[in-house]
């Protein structure tokens, strides 16, 4: 590993990039339902496939915040 590269990742303990790792997968369920329901308001999904959609979506935000409070607990409890 480079010089930089260790000592910046010497500078987080596990816990921390745990935490970042869960924060960082929490927002990318968030920007995929939010594209989706994008994708839904634009008129390209009908019938079964438009609640399909919209079960799908609201299951990213609700996985989006389960990471987002496991990652924020994990980083106040560091503190």
């Amino acid at each position: 590993m480079s010089e930089p590269l260790s000592k910046f990742v010497e500078g987080f303990s596990k816990n921390q990039l745990v935490a970042y790792f869960l924060l960082l997968w929490a927002a990318t369920f968030f920007f995929s339902s939010i594209s989706g329901f994008s994708y839904i308001a634009a008129g390209y999904s009908s019938g079964l496939d438009l609640v399909v959609d919209v079960l799908w979506n609201l299951t990213d935000l609700g996985i989006t915040a389960i990471l987002g409070m496991l990652g924020l607990k994990i980083l106040n409890n560091q503190e």
